[in-house]
């Protein structure tokens, strides 16, 4: 195999494993949160596709990796862990083959499986071993990938001034765009998700106001953004869009973690004495951040008209 990064490995991967075992079914998936996502298939019955989402509960990857079913059963239906999953009433599966794949931490990250619609000779039982090479060898090329990606998006946070912000040092329009449309690729690549913040600070002056009032402007957002750089996460992207508004990109989380997120910067801009409308949008697989963006800032509108109402 020739495979330069881990989505081209993965295709290959699934392409000989077609080949020399025959299954209808193979993906490589991840487990994130509830979903269960496809990253890759070499699907020739089923109709399954990259981006495809499970339930990962229904799955019978989540019962191998606790240990309930084995990573191979030539007859599903003989595994009981397996047998009654409600995931076998959207897929026929009479054969099953799953091993883990794990992250730059050890961490599960997702599985490299293979299902079969009737069942298949007790011989596959055999191939486990070289099943779990390659899942080795795909979690290695993630685990790089995974790194490599960290570093990048650091770099991408301290990008020229072109991208940032003179008055608040945070990343421009132009900036947050380059920051959506990367961490969008990745989120793409491996099935992460990510949410977004938009926030509208109160009491801003209108354009054409005195100097005196501009200067005040200019403080309230300077310590707007010290609020809001310190509430960020670190691989997170803080940007200063227009005279009055802020919006955050928040990376791999989940949507407890980006509801969380969304009350931290609500406090932040609560204990630096200012007062705001947010808003907050999770990325939908089927649309993107650039959508995830246009959601949020919808909602904080809704957050800012309800606060006027009252």
């Amino acid at each position: 195999m020739n495979a330069p990064d881990f989505a081209g490995a993965s295709r290959e991967v699934l392409s000989f494993l077609h080949q020399r075992i025959g299954m209808d079914l193979w993906m490589v998936t991840r487990a994130d949160n509830e979903d269960w996502v496809v990253l890759a298939a070499e699907d020739h019955s089923y109709g399954v596709k990259q981006g495809d989402v499970f339930r990962w509960a229904d799955t019978f990857c989540s019962r191998m990796v606790r240990g309930d079913g084995p990573r191979v059963a030539p007859r599903a239906i003989d595994v009981p862990a397996y047998a009654a999953l409600p995931i076998t009433r959207q897929l026929p599966i009479g054969a099953y083959v799953g091993v883990p794949l794990v992250d730059t931490e050890g961490q599960l990250f997702g599985t490299l499986c293979g299902l079969n619609p009737q069942p298949m000779p007790a011989s596959i039982v055999a191939e486990q071993p070289m099943v779990e090479v390659l899942a080795d060898m795909l979690s290695g090329l993630l685990s790089a990938e995974l790194s490599t990606s960290a570093l990048t998006r650091e770099a991408e946070t301290a990008r020229s001034e072109a991208l940032t912000d003179a008055l608040t040092g945070l990343a421009n329009r132009r900036g947050w765009e380059v920051a959506l449309a990367a961490e969008e690729e990745r989120c793409r690549r491996y099935g992460a998700t990510a949410c977004v913040v938009a926030i509208e600070l109160d009491g801003m002056k209108s354009p054409g106001v005195s100097p005196v009032a501009r200067d005040a402007d200019e403080t309230l957002l300077i310590r707007a953004a010290q609020a809001l750089r310190q509430t960020v996460r670190k691989p997170d992207t803080l940007a200063h869009l227009d005279d009055d508004r802020f919006v955050v990109l928040g990376v791999e989380c989940s949507t407890a973690e980006a509801m969380a997120l969304l009350r931290r910067l609500e406090h932040s801009v609560q204990g630096a004495e200012l007062s705001a409308a947010l808003g907050m949008a999770m990325r939908d697989r089927s649309s993107g951040l650039f959508d995830t963006f246009e959601r949020a800032v919808d909602a904080m509108v809704e957050h800012r008209d309800a606060r006027a109402r009252d």
